[in-house]
């Protein structure tokens, strides 16, 4: 039952730490520690109804009878004490086994342990302990043996801890398995903006070197997204429409770049962020170059990038072109073979 306890309160500190924000990084966030906590209590719960349920543990120290079955023979673990000492353990079947009396003697005698030797002795016991009970409904563990007083204990049923202990462990591995799942969206999210950011600036140049102003820019190509919503979200353009949403409600123009380019967390943002928030407090006369180079550095990394995933995509195909290759070597090899023997 300590092991439940122990249980519990790992739960209630986990709780708590949540609350306070002292949980260490891979424990997510509330979430995840709500999914935490949740299965396991769950667990822990079913382990203890298990643990409560189970009979053993039991200590009988004036004999103990078992009742037999008439489905058949069953068998029993039960520890055993000799004048307080314990033993060892012993495997009681009821009834006791039949053995087939065939006249003929070993040919070898296996040297017995001490303890195998005891078990020996106290099987052969209660064996003729029952003889002489003759009961035909019960079978019986005697209280005495050579004077020596015994105890017989069941072992305790450790099912409920192992639930409950599995029960913690499979909460962890949730937590884990959602927060790398949580860690795998946000590079696909960081590698889809570094993706979409040279189109994004190139566009945004034009429209400000059309004329248009960085905020009519902006709503400008959150409109043209919006046409195209029922397709896949993309996130930098639906980072410019939270903005657009933003300045319509009443936020600064220089806090929602700020805020912009925050959300967004790559380099390239938060720099195309620092250039539109320098135009409104500076009124810089060069934006246009600026966003015009900022673009052009855009569209070669994004070059760069292009290559690498090539360099990649080619390394990945080579063991795909090898197995093709021998499947390949196989078809030829095979009825040139089978040809050359037969003839």
């Amino acid at each position: 039952m300590w092991i439940h306890i122990v249980i519990f309160m790992v739960i209630l500190g986990a709780f708590l730490a949540g609350k306070l924000g002292r949980l260490p990084p891979w424990a997510g966030n509330a979430e995840g520690q709500k999914l935490f906590i949740l299965v396991a209590l769950a667990g822990n719960i079913i382990g203890m109804l298990l643990t409560l349920q189970s009979s053993g543990g039991t200590v009988y120290s004036s004999g103990y009878r078992m009742e037999k079955e008439e489905t058949g023979a069953y068998e029993k673990k039960f520890m055993v004490s000799v004048d307080g000492q314990e033993s060892g353990s012993l495997y009681v079947q009821v009834p006791e086994k039949e053995t087939e009396e065939t006249g003929e003697k070993p040919e070898t005698k296996k040297e017995l342990s001490e303890e195998q030797q005891r078990g020996k002795e106290l099987q052969d016991m209660i064996v003729q302990y029952n003889q002489k009970k003759n009961d035909p409904k019960y079978y019986y563990l005697p209280e005495e043996w050579n004077g020596k007083h015994l105890e017989w204990q069941q072992p305790k049923d450790t099912t409920g801890n192992l639930i409950s202990g599995m029960g913690l462990i499979a909460a962890a591995a949730l937590v884990i398995a959602k927060k790398r799942e949580e860690e795998t969206v946000q590079i696909r999210r960081r590698e889809q903006m570094l993706m979409d950011y040279p189109g994004l600036i190139m566009k945004f140049t034009l429209l400000v070197q059309a004329g248009l102003t960085a905020r009519k820019a902006f709503q400008k190509i959150a409109f043209d997204y919006g046409k195209r919503e029922e397709g896949q979200k993309r996130a930098a353009y639906e980072e410019i429409r939270m903005t657009c949403f933003e300045m319509d409600s009443g936020i600064s123009e220089s806090e929602a770049y700020r805020r912009f380019g925050e959300r967004c967390g790559q380099v390239k943002y938060k720099t195309l962020s620092t250039l539109l928030i320098q135009n409104l407090q500076k009124g810089s006369r060069y934006l246009s170059d600026l966003l015009e180079k900022e673009a052009v550095e855009a569209w070669e990394e994004r070059k760069r990038k292009a290559r690498v995933l090539g360099e990649a995509a080619a390394t990945k195909l080579l063991l795909p072109m090898i197995l093709m290759l021998l499947v390949i070597m196989a078809v030829i090899m095979l009825p040139a073979c089978l040809s050359f023997y037969s003839g």
